[in-house]
């Protein structure tokens, strides 16, 4: 890999790193680990783990093309959605905070802000997934499967704590992640300074800038009003 290009990516993976860091990526309640079985149920036909050596993933410029099976049982791939908006939300039946961001997720699926297409990947058995959907009455897109699922979160250099969203732009490009719960006023922010990139009126790196201030002057808000 040419030098410049292995400089570029670095430059990619400090900025999603720095956002995400803002964004909540610290550990703690907000964030589930999987039930061990369901992790070696995963594992037993997955590649092998990564050493020591591959611990520090590189963040991919575009969503990884993982096949899926959808609600019905079509396969899909997340580039299927290429030309939209995209929050892809990573979440599991199991996972508490998971389920109370779903509300959220079924409001902005049904307005579509800034045309915003509402993934669900569900990192969880198909049973499980297809009963607590229904009750939950999800209607958005759902891509199902625990293989594939741990899959897509190494390729996003990710680890599966969840939940996690994954904020693309109508040209595919990785704009920004949120680990743990998203909530609607960090969602309209990111939405918002996405469309204005889809639109052209701001570039990849000024829509990054953006949101983390905007998402630290959320969290200074919402520290100043829990302590008053």
């Amino acid at each position: 890999m040419r030098p410049a290009r292995k400089l570029a990516r670095g430059v990619l993976a400090t900025a999603l790193i720095l956002a995400a860091a803002v964004l909540g990526f610290t550990l703690g309640s907000a964030r589930q680990r999987p039930p061990a079985n369901l992790v070696a149920a995963a594992a037993r036909t997955a590649p092998a783990a990564p050493g020591p050596s591959a611990a520090r993933r590189p963040i991919p410029d575009t969503l990884p093309s993982i096949a899926f099976r959808g609600r019905r049982g079509t396969l899909r791939r997340l580039s299927d959605w290429r030309g939209h908006p995209l929050l892809v939300n990573f979440w599991a039946p199991w996972c508490s905070p998971c389920r109370a961001e779903i509300p959220l997720l079924k409001r902005l699926s049904r307005s579509r802000p800034q045309g915003v297409e509402v993934i669900g990947v569900a990192v969880n058995t198909r049973p499980a997934v297809l009963r607590y959907a229904q009750r939950a009455g999800i209607r958005y897109p759902l891509l199902i499967g625990l293989r594939p699922g741990m899959r897509a979160i190494r390729a996003l250099g990710m680890v599966a704590v969840f939940p996690f969203s994954v904020f693309v732009d109508a040209h595919g490009r990785i704009v920004t992640f949120k680990i743990g719960r998203l909530r609607a006023a960090q969602a309209r922010l990111i939405l918002d300074r996405i469309g204005a990139l889809d639109r052209g009126q701001i570039d990849l790196a000024t829509a990054r800038r953006q949101i983390t201030a905007g998402i630290r002057r959320l969290a200074l808000h919402r520290a100043q009003t829990t302590a008053g």
